[in-house]
């Protein structure tokens, strides 16, 4: 675990004016059809599917729910396209979370900064958005630890300071904003990404992100 002393957070921390949370879609380029326990060679080349890629990607692999917004429809073709490979395959989709992978992410400059790798699915990200919106005066917001990774972060009354690192301890980004700015973009984060889960579960046909179980 990161620490959980104010000094701590502050040593060596930038301040970041611009800090700001979103979620993002994880983009995969296509759908593998053989078997990961007895592959033959070659498989992870020939036994692929191409999947549509929606034109909002970013970074080859996201796409975040501020570009999503508005343009549901290209993240419902991309679902619809691994659905459909599946179905031709005769892949249990229950098999294949990891085509449905999300992530809360922490963007500075465009760029992403701070990231959840072990954060999959929508009330992972709901939940690390609503602790960004924690009214105590002071004090932790999450503190979380996952196989190699580390992340954490506290509130003042007046900013948010974040840290990430490994399971060691080792701090690799440490950086601070503005709280009353960060609460206000998690909370239009969540609910834009909200709107974009109703639109991709009503009309993908099924809650394959486990929407139902993080509003």
């Amino acid at each position: 675990m990161l620490s959980e002393n104010l000094a701590d957070f502050t040593q060596k921390s930038k301040y970041l004016p611009d800090l700001a949370p979103d979620v993002a879609f994880l983009i995969k380029p296509d759908f593998f059809y053989g078997s990961f326990n007895k592959p033959e060679p070659n498989d992870m080349r020939d036994k692929v599917v191409k999947l549509y890629q929606p034109r909002q990607t970013r970074s080859g692999h996201l796409v975040l729910s501020a570009a999503a917004l508005g343009h549901e429809a290209e993240l419902v073709r991309y679902y619809i396209s691994i659905v459909k490979a599946a179905t031709q395959h005769r892949k249990q989709l229950k098999d294949q979370t990891h085509y449905f992978w999300m992530r809360p992410v922490l963007l500075s400059r465009g760029e992403v900064l701070l990231s959840f790798p072990w954060y999959d699915t929508f009330p992972e990200s709901a939940s690390l958005l609503k602790s960004l919106l924690d009214p105590i005066p002071e004090g932790l917001l999450y503190n979380d630890m996952e196989q190699g990774w580390t992340g954490a972060a506290y509130a003042t009354a007046d900013r948010v300071y974040f840290l990430e690192g490994d399971e060691g301890g080792r701090v690799h980004t440490a950086c601070h904003t503005d709280r009353a700015r960060l609460q206000q973009a998690a909370t239009a984060a969540l609910a834009r990404t909200r709107q974009i889960m109703e639109v991709l579960v009503k009309q993908v046909g099924q809650d394959y992100w486990r929407f139902g179980n993080g509003k």
